[in-house]
C-alpha cells in the first residue's frame, strides 16, 4: 500500500475557501431562505474534499468546518468536529473504492450527508428538549437537503479548481 501526500498548500487553500463560506453563511446566506428553508453548504466542502482527494483531506476539511460549526454555537461542543471527520474519512475511502470524483458524486455523497445530519441533530437536540415532530423534521431535512444540492456547484467548482492545479505537482 503505498502512502498518500498530503499537500500543505493545497489543505490551506481548502481551509481559506471553508472560512470565507463560513462568513458568507452566518452572515449574507443566514439571513434568507427559500420557501422556509436555509442553504447550509458547509457539509458539502467535507464531501467534495473527500471525493476529489481521498480520506486525509477529507478528515482534514471535517476538521474545520466542525470548528466552525462550533464557533456558530451550533449544537454541542465536539459534536460537529467528529461527524465531520467519520464523514471526511469514509467519503474518502468511498472515493478511493466506488465513487469518483465527478459532480454526481458529490451530490449524492452531500445528500447523504445533509440527511444523515439533520437526524443526528433531531435525535440528540430536538427529540430530548422539545419532542419536535418527526413530520417536520424530515420536511426541513428533505427541503435543506434539496436546496444544498441545488446550489452545491458553488463549493465543487472552487474545490476541483484547487484539487486539479495540486494535482498536477
Amino acid at each position: 500500500m503505498q502512502r498518500e501526500r498530503i499537500s500543505i498548500p493545497k489543505i490551506v487553500l481548502y481551509i481559506v475557501v471553508a472560512l470565507l463560506l463560513y462568513v458568507l453563511q452566518s452572515s449574507w446566506f443566514g439571513m434568507w431562505s427559500i420557501r422556509g428553508y436555509h442553504l447550509d453548504l458547509m457539509p458539502a466542502l467535507v464531501a467534495a474534499a473527500a471525493l476529489l482527494d481521498g480520506p486525509a483531506e477529507g478528515v482534514i476539511v471535517g476538521v474545520a468546518v466542525g470548528l466552525f460549526y462550533d464557533l456558530g454555537f451550533v449544537g454541542i461542543d465536539g459534536l460537529y468536529p467528529l461527524f465531520f471527520i467519520l464523514f471526511g474519512l469514509v467519503a474518502g475511502a468511498m472515493s478511493r473504492l466506488t465513487l469518483s470524483g465527478t459532480y454526481i458524486s458529490m451530490l449524492l455523497m452531500t445528500a447523504f450527508e445533509m440527511i444523515l445530519l439533520g437526524l443526528i441533530r433531531y435525535f440528540v437536540y430536538l427529540l430530548p428538549q422539545a419532542g419536535a415532530s418527526i413530520g417536520l423534521v424530515l420536511q426541513q431535512i428533505i427541503g435543506g437537503t434539496l436546496l444544498t444540492c441545488i446550489f452545491c456547484f458553488i463549493v465543487y467548482l472552487p474545490m476541483r479548481k484547487i484539487s486539479r492545479i495540486f494535482a498536477d505537482r
